[in-house]
């Protein structure tokens, strides 16, 4: 749908403003799987006075980011459990070179290898040792 479409239908231009939340186990081996594999920039963490993470952020350098917590802390967000989260990526370079650090990491299992869809996205999905399922590729939707 493009721009014109959207103002007719009052649709608001396609910015990244849907933030998926995620829960950890790990808060620490999460923060490490977003930024050293996926290459997330991780800008907050707010942790209590235990260490636990209440809430962190972590932006995608293409647009839009993740927020994330430590899973089994109290309260709904603490009880969240697996989530997916499709990551759009601007090149096919940028899904190759996750894809490489995606192979090295020993506790993701790879759902989906890297390849070409029919409608144009170049990509592959894995889950990660918390059950979430990760999608990496070029396609932005329509």
């Amino acid at each position: 749908m493009d721009t014109q479409q959207n103002r007719q239908q009052n649709l608001p231009p396609a910015v990244p403003s849907v933030w998926p939340s995620l829960s950890f186990t790990d808060a620490e081996q999460g923060v490490r799987l977003l930024s050293d594999v996926l290459g997330f920039v991780v800008t907050v963490i707010h942790r209590d006075d235990d260490g636990v993470v209440q809430h962190a952020e972590a932006r995608w350098p293409d647009g839009g980011g993740v927020m994330f917590g430590t899973r089994g802390k109290p309260g709904d967000w603490g009880r969240l459990e697996a989530q997916g989260v499709y990551i759009v990526a601007a090149e096919p370079a940028t899904v190759d070179a996750v894809w490489e650090r995606v192979q090295a990491e020993a506790d993701l299992e790879v759902l989906e290898p890297l390849g070409d869809t029919d409608y144009g996205s170049h990509q592959f999905g894995f889950r990660d040792r918390d059950g979430n399922l990760w999608s990496l590729g070029t396609y932005r939707g329509e």
